[in-house]
């Protein structure tokens, strides 16, 4: 029986979407991926996390500043509160069950912000020295990290496209990659087998790294212990 793995999306004037190369990078994994439209029903979400064996969540746009706690200073295009409520609620269902979860682009910043940390709401005017992250750069994998167990690797080449980050770490967050400029890049959740969230997109890539953190993701769910290659 193949993992079920639910994916996240948007959801804008009434529509809800998904990219399908996340779908494609669960299946080749060996996982079988089943989108989630948002609902503002808790006991919904709850049920949901206990139908399904992992969590992604997915890219999108920007989270709006009062959820970490402050107010807006940049310019930015803003998820649906919708959206974030949801995953927030099965984000705690599915913690709750100890399930793998894995956030891309705009999902690791939400697991951040929903673990109590912050963001910079624009990089190129609120990071001294910021690099460009609207495209590829190097990243720095922090050895002992459960990334660098995954990857083997200290250095790799990543796409990005992206104007904000992680300025804070939340609660029990361990940063385990870096670029140049000391953005984080990827975390993963102290005492939690299997939680991890990278800044840019692996879904996209076809290199040999990417296909190992989908598959480190599936294999987790199946082992049922920490995340592994």
């Amino acid at each position: 029986m193949k993992p079920i793995i639910g994916i996240t999306g948007d959801v804008e004037k009434n529509r809800f979407s998904v990219k399908i190369v996340y779908a494609e990078a669960v299946a080749r994994a060996g996982g079988y991926p089943v989108f989630l439209p948002p609902s503002s029903d808790r006991n919904a979400a709850k049920r949901l996390a206990g139908l399904i064996d992992a969590l992604l969540i997915s890219g999108g746009y920007d989270i709006a500043p009062a959820f970490y706690g402050e107010k807006r200073k940049a310019s930015m295009r803003l998820i649906s509160p919708e959206r974030f409520h949801f995953e927030r609620n099965i984000l705690r269902a599915i913690m709750a069950r100890k399930k793998p979860v894995l956030g891309v682009c705009y999902g690791v910043q939400f697991l951040n912000v929903a673990l109590g940390g912050t963001l910079y709401q624009d990089l190129a005017k609120q990071k001294k020295d910021a690099i460009s992250h609207r495209s590829g750069h190097k990243v720095e994998i922090y050895k002992g990290s459960k990334l660098y167990y995954i990857l083997g690797k200290e250095n790799i080449k990543v796409n990005s496209d992206h104007h904000q980050g992680i300025k804070k770490p939340g609660k029990g967050i361990i940063v385990s990659a870096s670029s140049g400029d000391g953005l984080t890049e990827a975390i993963e959740l102290e005492d939690y087998p299997c939680f991890i969230g990278v800044q840019w997109h692996p879904e996209m890539l076809s290199d040999r790294h990417s296909k190992k953190l989908f598959k480190s993701f599936v294999n987790a769910v199946r082992t049922g212990r920490d995340i592994r290659a």
